[in-house]
């Protein structure tokens, strides 16, 4: 049977909370709209602690892992309310800046692109930032510099580090993500999407890579040995990844409507229609096992 035709439209998410044991659960799109919680993450969350359930964050922000938990604490959501939290910054500091292999192969010298608090991947490590691209050695890319910037703001930047042959680290795949205004915002894997297509060297970290939920994977087996893939859901709003990660692994997945995909899937947030789902689903060679409005319980 085709996927189309298994895809369950859900009214809560009661209705699967007690089908698995654990749950891979995005962050932005899905627990918050980048400037504060959606109004039902919180309890959902703590629903599924109090079910005993094991929760992962799984989120690609291009940062430290315990700074995206500082930041979850600061907008309310304790980190009570889940086990662990892996960030595609995190993954990046542990298998591109801190793996001597690589770095011994392209350099230790890197040109940034990026805000502030992504440098924090960077932190204690043995690398030298410049900011002259001539001297790096490759480029590391967590984002825009503002939020209000697009890709051509950084094409020329792009076009020089190609000029030079160095490679591009991307720590963070998401090409845009959605905020509380409905506004998409440019993230790095735009970037990296653009440096390939010129065929440029790139590496990438987070979602929707296998590597990502292998590590998922073997923090739940550390935690019940007993657990098996069917076990386990993945809750995201984006097709091309989480669900696409999901998917690849051999996770069954959820698909959040009122996320990046809105516009497209319920333009004016009314209750989900499950004929025009399965219509926009046709064309899409990524469908996940069920879609929900909302993360709500």
């Amino acid at each position: 049977m085709s996927p189309l035709k298994n895809l369950k439209v859900l009214n809560n998410f009661r209705e699967v909370a007690n089908k698995y044991e654990a749950f891979i659960i995005d962050i932005w799109g899905v627990l918050w709209d980048g400037i504060e919680p959606y109004q039902y993450s919180i309890e959902s969350l703590k629903k599924l602690i109090n079910l005993n359930k094991y929760i992962i964050l799984l989120s690609n922000a291009p940062r430290r892992s315990k700074v995206v938990s500082k930041r979850l604490e600061d907008i309310g959501i304790d980190s009570s309310y889940y086990h662990k939290i892996i960030s595609s910054g995190e993954i990046c500091r542990l298998k591109f800046l801190k793996n001597k292999e690589l770095l011994n192969k392209f350099g230790d010298t890197y040109y940034f692109i990026g805000q502030e608090q992504d440098q924090t991947i960077t932190e204690l490590l043995k690398l030298t930032e410049t900011d002259n691209i001539k001297k790096a050695d490759f480029v590391l890319v967590c984002g825009t510099r503002r939020f209000e910037d697009t890709l051509n703001d950084y094409i020329k930047e792009l076009d020089l580090a190609f000029s030079y042959n160095l490679p591009l680290i991307c720590a963070n795949p998401d090409k845009v993500v959605i905020r509380k205004t409905g506004e998409l915002l440019v993230c790095a894997g735009s970037m990296a999407k653009y440096y390939k297509k010129k065929g440029g060297l790139v590496f990438q970290y987070g979602k929707p890579f296998v590597e990502t939920y292998k590590l998922c994977f073997d923090y739940l087996i550390q935690k019940n040995k007993n657990i098996d893939k069917n076990n386990i859901l993945c809750i995201g709003d984006a097709l091309e990844t989480d669900i696409l990660g999901a998917n690849n692994f051999g996770l069954e997945s959820l698909l959040i409507a009122n996320g990046i995909h809105k516009n497209q899937l319920n333009p004016h947030n009314t209750k989900l229609s499950e004929t025009h789902l399965k219509k926009f689903f046709e064309t899409q060679k990524v469908i996940p096992k069920y879609i929900l409005k909302e993360f709500i319980f």
